[in-house]
């Protein structure tokens, strides 16, 4: 079942529609990304120059102050605390380090040590990085910046009650002196980094799918059913010729194809009813004139043309005999039910074997059939009584799977000529029989009747001796 679902038309449209899906969303997210990381860039750099410009004004301002003022006016702007930077001169570099789980850190921290660079053209050596404010490190000593007292942190490094990243930049003055500013970056930590997709668009995604595909899967149920009907009565009509007509639904191609289909049924079922009164006609107008003629040859005084005479009618009471009982062998009227195929093939075999044990059965499963009992019947002790005749000892063998049940009746006999496995099917061809008897329909008749139940019947030579004759009877009817 999991395999046929997986070559169905509605697994095999929603797969391709996902897939297209996907590789659309792929394409639009690819495209988004480097449209929204450019804009990033673009943005992050122009807040990074704005930063950048104040610092240096600043680092001007405090490397043109006498270095005996510079600490006082330190000292001034920390109890003031009018001012959201934090400003420092220490005597060594204060390591801060970048955020890693942001991809625009490191970028953005060359970048604006790149920038001061270039504005302070007398400082020896900038130090650029992007951290939390919880991670922020000032003074010689290393310490975090909310260890301080309140009166210097209550108004440095905040904006509001946002949280914010915050660059430090530090500034080398001389060999022991390092100007230290630590400004709020007024940008959130969402836009240090670009994700391809994140978790928003995953979820418009699998949502979109899945209503797509949702909806996809219920238009071509209700588009499929009128082509499921079609195939199941196109199977049924193999082994009917003639079945009710299909319900015209569906778009307009399919309302299309099952009109044509309810057409055709209508013409074969027009031909057969003209079949069968064609040969009940035969069967009425020719019986009485065969019995006057053969009523007049009684009455022939000539030996030899008597015999001459009988013989010809008898050939053509044969062949006409042989015509109405293909009609009635391969009547399409009869009910299938149920059969026991063990059981008919034991009775055969024990019909045949009263006189001496010639048809063996090589393994009896218990298999039932759905079909015409009759007609089935009638095909197995035609193929048997062949076999007989030509193979005198007969094995029969069954294979029963889902799809098909095979009948397999091998004969010891001399076989046929491979160019003649098929001709041996035209209806009253006769290959080298032992006697006069028959009408050279048995073959045609038994191939007519596997198929009518969506089988075939199938002859090869074995390898060894003698004919296989392998009866194949569909289940799937």
């Amino acid at each position: 079942m999991r395999s046929g679902y997986f070559k169905s038309i509605t697994f095999r449209v929603c797969f391709t529609l996902l897939v297209v899906i996907v590789i659309a969303e792929f394409i639009a997210g690819l495209i988004w990304f480097q449209a929204n990381e450019e804009t990033k860039k673009m943005n992050a750099k122009s807040t990074m120059l704005n930063i950048a410009n104040a610092a240096a004004d600043t680092y001007n301002y405090f490397q043109s102050l006498p270095v005996n003022y510079r600490h006082l006016i330190l000292n001034q702007l920390r109890e003031a605390g009018g001012t959201r930077f934090f400003i420092s001169i220490n005597n060594r570099y204060v390591p801060n380090e970048n955020m890693p789980d942001y991809t625009f850190t490191y970028w953005l921290s060359d970048f604006t040590e790149k920038t001061l660079l270039n504005k302070l053209a007398i400082a020896k050596s900038v130090q650029v990085s992007i951290t939390r404010r919880e991670d922020v490190r000032v003074f010689n000593s290393g310490i975090k910046l909310g260890e301080l007292p309140e009166i210097w942190t209550k108004y440095s490094l905040v904006l509001g009650e946002l949280d914010l990243p915050i660059l430090v930049m530090q500034i080398e003055m001389s060999e022991q002196e390092w100007f230290y500013i630590a400004s709020v970056l007024p940008v959130p930590f969402s836009l240090l980094t670009t994700q391809f997709l994140d978790q928003r668009q995953l979820t418009f995604l699998v949502i979109t799918s899945f209503l797509l595909m949702l909806c996809t899967a219920l238009l071509l149920q209700k588009e499929i059913r009128p082509v499921k009907s079609l195939a199941k009565a196109a199977t049924l009509m193999g082994a009917q010729f003639t079945v009710t007509e299909i319900k015209e639904e569906g778009s307009k191609e399919t309302r299309a194809a099952v009109h044509a289909f309810n057409k055709m049924n209508q013409r074969v079922r027009s031909y057969i009813r003209d079949r069968e009164m064609l040969f009940s006609a035969i069967s009425h107008d020719l019986k009485t004139p065969l019995a006057c003629l053969k009523l007049r040859t009684e009455m022939l005084d000539d030996e030899n043309t008597k015999a001459r005479f009988e013989k010809l009618l008898n050939e053509v009471d044969l062949m006409l005999k042989g015509a109405l009982q293909c009609i009635r062998d391969t009547d399409i009227h009869e009910e299938p039910e149920w059969i026991d195929i063990s059981q008919l093939l034991s009775t055969c075999a024990d019909y045949y074997n009263r006189g001496s044990d010639c048809v063996s059965l090589e393994n009896r499963p218990q298999v039932t059939y759905h079909g015409k009992p009759i007609a089935i019947k009638r095909c197995i002790h035609n193929l048997v009584d062949n076999a007989v005749l030509y193979g005198g000892k007969v094995d029969i063998t069954i294979k029963d799977s889902k799809r098909e049940l095979q009948i397999s009746i091998r004969d010891y006999g001399p076989g046929i000529d491979n160019k003649l496995l098929e001709k041996v099917f035209e209806p009253y061809y006769r290959a080298e029989r032992k006697d006069e008897t028959g009408s050279g329909l048995g073959l045609t008749i038994s191939r007519s009747i596997a198929r009518t139940h969506g089988g075939d019947l199938k002859l090869q030579n074995h390898s060894k001796q003698g004919l296989e004759v392998h009866l194949i009877l569909s289940r799937e009817v």
